[in-house]
C-alpha cells in the first residue's frame, strides 16, 4: 500500500511540474519579440563647444557694444547651428521573462550645418579697415544604438508600466571652415582660411526610460515613453589646413581643443575651437582654458507610439 501511495505521489509531483512546462510551450520563441515605434518632442540637442564657441565670437563685447549703440560698422551675425531634432526611436525587444525583457534600439541620424558672416570695419586716420569673417560649421551624428534591460509591472488590468535602462554607443564627427577676408586702409585685398575636420569617434553613453503600455490585444500595444539620456564624445582626432592669398599653405594633424584667446583684430576675448599636434600654451595668443572639445548629445525626449508583437 505504501508503495502505491508513493507511486501517486510521484505522479503528481509529476503532473504539477508538466503543467508549466506544457503552458510555456504554448508560447512560441518568436512569439517573445516585438517592435516599438515612437515619436514625439523633448529637448533640443545641447551641442555644446561647437556652437558656444559661434555665440562667443558673435557676441564678443566689442561687437556688442558696437550693435548697443548702432554704429553700423558690424553687419551680420555668426549663427549658431540649429538645436532642433527630431524625436523618435524603433526598438526591437525580447521578453526573457513576463516581467523581465531587453531591448536594442536606435533613431535617425542628425546632421546640422549652416553658412554666416559678419563684417567689422575699424575707422581710423588712414582710412577704414574693413575685415570680413565666414563660418561653416557641420556636426555629422551616426544613428545610435542603444541597449535597455527592463523591469515591468502590471499597474491594472492591460496596463502595464516598464522602468529601465541601459548604455548607447554614439558616433559623430565636427568640421569647419573659417575664411577671413581684409580690406587694408590703403585698398589691399588679402584672404586667409582655416578648414579643419575630425574623423569619426565613439563614446559611451546612458539612458534610462519609463515606459507606460496600453494593451490593445495579444499583438498590439499603445505606449507612452520618457527617456533621459547622458552623452558626450570628446576625443576628436583630425587635420587643420591654412592657407592665404600669398600663397602660405600648411597641414597639421592633431586633436581637437576648446580654448579662449586673444583676437588682435577685434581687440577683445572670445572662445575657439582648433586642431593643436600638442596642446599649446599661451603664447602671443593669450590662450587660457584649454581642454579638449566635446560634442553633447544628451536630453529627454517625451513620445508615444506603437508596440507590436511579432509573428
Amino acid at each position: 500500500m505504501r508503495a502505491r501511495y508513493k507511486l501517486f505521489f510521484l505522479a503528481g509531483f509529476c503532473l504539477l511540474l508538466i503543467g508549466p512546462v506544457k503552458a510555456e510551450e504554448k508560447k512560441p520563441f518568436w512569439s517573445r519579440f516585438s517592435l516599438k515605434v515612437t515619436a514625439g518632442f523633448g529637448s533640443r540637442l545641447p551641442i555644446g563647444d561647437v556652437n558656444d564657441c559661434l555665440k562667443s565670437f558673435n557676441d564678443n563685447e566689442v561687437f556688442k557694444a558696437h550693435r548697443e549703440s548702432e554704429t553700423g560698422l558690424v553687419v551680420g551675425d555668426i549663427k549658431t547651428l540649429d538645436d532642433r531634432i527630431f524625436h523618435g526611436e524603433a526598438e526591437l525587444r525580447f521578453d526573457l521573462t513576463p516581467r523581465i525583457s531587453l531591448g536594442i534600439a536606435t533613431s535617425l541620424p542628425i546632421r546640422k550645418r549652416n553658412e554666416s558672416s559678419v563684417t567689422y570695419t575699424i575707422v581710423g586716420w588712414a582710412g577704414p579697415q574693413i575685415m570680413t569673417w565666414t563660418f561653416r560649421p557641420e556636426i555629422k551624428v551616426s544613428p545610435p544604438i542603444r541597449l535597455s534591460a527592463y523591469y515591468t509591472l502590471r499597474l491594472i488590468q492591460r496596463l502595464n508600466i516598464s522602468i529601465g535602462g541601459g548604455v548607447g554607443f554614439y558616433s559623430a564627427r565636427i568640421s569647419q571652415s573659417l575664411r577671413f577676408d581684409e580690406i587694408t586702409p590703403i585698398g589691399k585685398f588679402s584672404w586667409s582660411t582655416e578648414d579643419q575636420g575630425t574623423r569619426r569617434n565613439i563614446a559611451l553613453g546612458f539612458n534610462g526610460n519609463a515606459i507606460f503600455e496600453y494593451l490593445l490585444n495579444d499583438k498590439l500595444a499603445l505606449v507612452a515613453e520618457f527617456q533621459y539620456r547622458l552623452s558626450k564624445i570628446g576625443g576628436f582626432k583630425g587635420t587643420i589646413k591654412h592657407e592665404n592669398s600669398y600663397g602660405d599653405k600648411s597641414e597639421e594633424s592633431g586633436r581637437l581643443y576648446y580654448f579662449t584667446e586673444w583676437d588682435y583684430f577685434i581687440g577683445t576675448r572670445h572662445s575657439t575651437l582648433e586642431i593643436f599636434e600638442a596642446p599649446p600654451e599661451g603664447g602671443a595668443r593669450w590662450i587660457n582654458d584649454l581642454r579638449e572639445a566635446s560634442l553633447d548629445l544628451g536630453g529627454y525626449s517625451i513620445m508615444m507610439g506603437i508596440n507590436v508583437r511579432l509573428f
